[in-house]
């Protein structure tokens, strides 16, 4: 990394020096970004100087910079992130796995996830105004999933002017990117409506016929439509509609030898979500929102060259919500939120018996304290009653104190949780080549009394009438940062975390089978905790070259090893076949998470010839990957870790009067890890874009 530095800071600062020469700026400050209005953190319209809790924006300028295609590459870039491969392209938020972070669009859940991870792949970005990441637990405002953070996408308003714009980008491995997009807007209605194709043939990290990210094609679809039924009335319509089909191939080894498949999957999602907001006044406002949204995805797995059936299957889920918010302002200081909902999802799979269904229902509150511009305190709550599991209250309380106009503080302390879902209630399912069963806990008794009366079971671990139905997990978290700008261009934030997670759902063996495979379902039983710190800083120089860099520690384990370990009672297996004491400081915590992890960005943007080049620096430190070579089952031996390594990504733009080109390349050093299938080699791209807009109207805000 050090030896890649020395070739290209210097380049950067030859740009730096010669532009120097050429052009001035105005002196703009770091705290005009303070400006900006937020939504997620407290469900209403705030600045971010006044939010108590952290909260990350990425604007559609850093976006388009990127030259990114899907939501995993614009995430991959934020400290305290870390995108991982498992049963898709899913995300950690400061040490927390990718089931306990909630995606939104446009304040609405979006569904699919497959063993927990939501793929973000299926999420294009050409649309996106902003996206704003909220850490922390925020189950207070949004419930089950919320538990370690929110990241919520805002697509784009519809603007005043009648604009437009198509776009395509090439990238490595044929692929290819088509966007294309209209709207426009009078005093009383206006619509939007976005088009996407993004197609790749796919690539592989090993010699594994089957590729690590499949060929596909996707479409997406977002028309929007807005009525202002009269000046008290507004009406939206927001819909969106994706489909993506892929191919891979496989193998599998049977009893005549190792057999070729061909992998055929189809994947369809559907979100309609129509709005009604009533506005008195500027001190009153009711919204009535309805949500109905249905992921569907269905896989035909066919022997080679024989295209006989070997496996198919089938996924089928839907999510209604019916959500009512009432908003009102007492005075300056005083602004209270409250509002109720009705959820329904069900599920029909493959691997589930029946058409299952959940219910739930909850009411949520919050009140903004605000005596002056330099205090403000929030503090908020939610109540849920589910049909499958006991009913949950999840508190919040925020603060934050601006001690000058350099210096900020927040705090907050806020409860979460997340509910079981279908898989580990209702999940049904036997490996067809590995022989191993798993069995929800709704369903294991049944499971269990199959497999005796078909002379499966050869002795059972535990009774599976003493399995209960399992809690929801549950947490208290703690953030507290300070955001300090010692200069007008400089500024550096300090967040410190902590969260402890109890009820953790996990699987564990209850019986054995007669194949020699086990019986699995799922228990509570283990508690977490992830801690640590994040440092940002920021230092803009004049002429229009911005440095910032960022790092994040994190300190992520299981609470009972680690409690087990300072008690002397873990141990492992030498080289000698001798068992030994795990000791404190060999004991690395949980899989998949590296304790160290960072960013750094020079972004220089030429106002005088109209182009900017961006060199960002990503770093993902060691991490367990999940071997266990000393047979102890918990990540101590440095046998046990993958190594760290370094992505290098470098972008340019031109703009000209309606024409923006783009080129750059992704992971400019070939960074390759062998656990780490998300990493491509060097990947070029080039593209453009035409933008039309009709009139200079200023864009109108929802």
């Amino acid at each position: 990394m050090l030896k890649q530095l020395y070739y290209i800071v210097p380049a950067m600062l030859c740009c730096y020096l010669t532009a120097r020469a050429q052009q001035t700026e105005p002196d703009t400050t770091s705290r005009e970004s303070l400006d900006e209005v937020v939504v997620t953190a407290t469900r209403t319209p705030r600045s971010i100087k006044n939010v108590p809790v952290p909260v990350t924006v990425i604007g559609q300028d850093k976006i388009e910079r990127m030259g990114a295609l899907r939501l995993n590459e614009v995430l991959t870039e934020q400290v305290g992130l870390q995108i991982i491969s498992d049963h898709g392209t899913g995300i950690q938020l400061q040490g927390l796995s990718s089931d306990y972070i909630l995606i939104l669009i446009d304040g609405e859940p979006v569904i699919g996830r497959t063993a927990g991870t939501l793929d973000l792949t299926r999420l294009a970005i050409g649309n996106i105004q902003r996206i704003e990441i909220v850490k922390g637990p925020s189950s207070s405002l949004y419930g089950s999933e919320a538990m370690g953070g929110v990241i919520n996408i805002i697509t784009k308003k519809i603007p005043a002017a009648y604009t437009g714009q198509v776009r395509a980008r090439v990238r490595r491995y044929n692929t290819i990117d088509l966007t294309a997009e209209a709207a426009r807007q009078n005093e009383r209605w206006g619509w939007y409506l976005f088009v996407n194709r993004l197609s790749t043939n796919g690539y592989n990290t090993t010699d594994s016929i089957s590729k690590a990210i499949p060929a596909y094609t996707a479409w997406t679809f977002n028309p929007k439509l807005q009525i202002k039924l009269s000046s008290k009335w507004e009406l939206t319509l927001n819909t969106r509609f994706y489909l993506e089909e892929q191919k891979n191939n496989l193998a599998v080894a049977e009893g005549n030898g190792l057999h070729l498949l061909k992998d055929r999957t189809r994947n369809t999602d559907l979100n309609i979500a129509p709005v009604l907001t009533f506005k008195p006044n500027n001190d009153n406002r009711l919204q009535v929102r309805n949500y109905i949204t249905a992921y569907h995805t269905k896989t035909f797995i066919d022997y080679q060259p024989e295209n006989t059936p070997y496996d198919e299957s089938y996924f089928n889920q839907q999510f209604y919500r019916t959500e009512a918010q009432y908003d009102h302002s007492f005075s300056e200081a005083h602004t209270s939120t409250i509002g109720a909902g009705n959820i329904i999802e069900a599920v029909e799979a493959t691997r589930y018996d029946n058409n299952n269904k959940l219910t739930q229902q909850y009411i949520f509150g919050q009140h903004q304290w605000m005596p002056s511009k330099q205090f403000n305190l929030v503090a908020g709550f939610r109540y849920d009653r589910h049909n499958q599991y006991r009913d949950r209250i999840s508190p919040k309380l925020s603060l934050r104190w601006n001690v000058n106009r350099r210096l900020s503080i927040q705090a907050s302390a806020g409860g979460g949780y997340k509910a079981p879902d279908f898989r580990q209630m209702l999940l049904n399912f036997t490996n067809p080549v590995a022989g191993y069963s798993v069995f929800g806990t709704s369903v294991v008794g049944a499971g269990i009394s199959r497999l005796q009366a078909e002379g499966q079971i050869s002795s059972l671990y535990l009774d599976p009438a003493t399995i209960q139905n399992i809690k929801a997990e549950s947490s208290i978290a703690f953030n507290t940062s300070v955001l300090y700008t010692p200069a007008n261009r400089l500024t550096v934030q300090l967040n410190v975390f902590r969260n402890n997670i109890s009820d953790l759902i996990d699987t564990r063996p209850i019986a054995l089978k007669t194949n020699g495979q086990n019986v699995f379902s799922y228990f509570n039983y283990n508690k977490v905790f992830t801690q640590g710190i994040e440092f940002q800083s920021s230092y803009s120089l004049p002429f229009g070259l911005q440095v910032s860099a960022a790092y994040q520690y994190l300190d992520a384990k299981d609470a009972t090893v680690w409690d087990n370990i300072k008690a002397g009672n873990v141990y492992y297996r030498d080289a000698s076949n001798v068992d030994r004491k795990v000791k404190r400081q060999d004991y690395g915590g949980l899989y998949n998470r590296s304790k160290h992890s960072g960013n750094i960005k020079l972004l220089y943007d030429d106002t005088r010839f109209n182009y900017n080049v961006s060199l960002r620096g990503i770093y993902r430190g060691k991490f367990g990957y999940g071997g266990d070579v000393n047979s102890n089952a918990i990540l101590d031996d440095p046998a046990e870790y993958a190594d760290g390594y370094t992505v290098w990504n470098l972008s340019a733009q031109k703009f000209f009067n309606k024409i923006t080109v783009e080129a750059g390349v992704n992971n400019l050093f070939k960074a390759t890890n062998t656990y780490d299938p998300l990493l491509a080699g060097r990947q070029w791209y080039v593209g453009a874009a035409l933008r039309f807009v009709k009139n200079t109207r200023q864009q109108t805000s929802k």
